[in-house]
């Protein structure tokens, strides 16, 4: 069954709104825990752009990099999948 354009459109957003929360969390962590992007960057192998790029919701987080990440803030990635969902009001 093929989901309708509005339908479509309404899951992009969704996922959209997802990314920027998961970013947002991400960057509060990081935050929080007073580290730089490029800190972030150091202990995940990934560059400081890519860091950027996901704090902002401007491309969505692979599970891999969900993982390094998480896995560098010493919490389980359905931690961070949960304060993002929590954001945005998705339960």
């Amino acid at each position: 069954m093929n989901a309708t354009p509005a339908e479509s459109e309404e899951a992009t957003t969704e996922e959209a709104r997802l990314d920027a929360a998961l970013g947002a969390e991400v960057r509060a962590m990081r935050a929080r825990r007073g580290w730089s992007q490029e800190a972030l960057a150091e202990k995940t192998g990934y560059n400081k752009k890519t860091i950027l790029r996901l704090e902002r919701g401007e491309r969505a987080m692979t599970m891999a990099q969900m993982y390094k990440i998480c896995r560098a803030f010493g919490i389980r990635p359905s931690e961070l999948v949960g304060a993002a969902e929590k954001e945005i009001g998705i339960q």
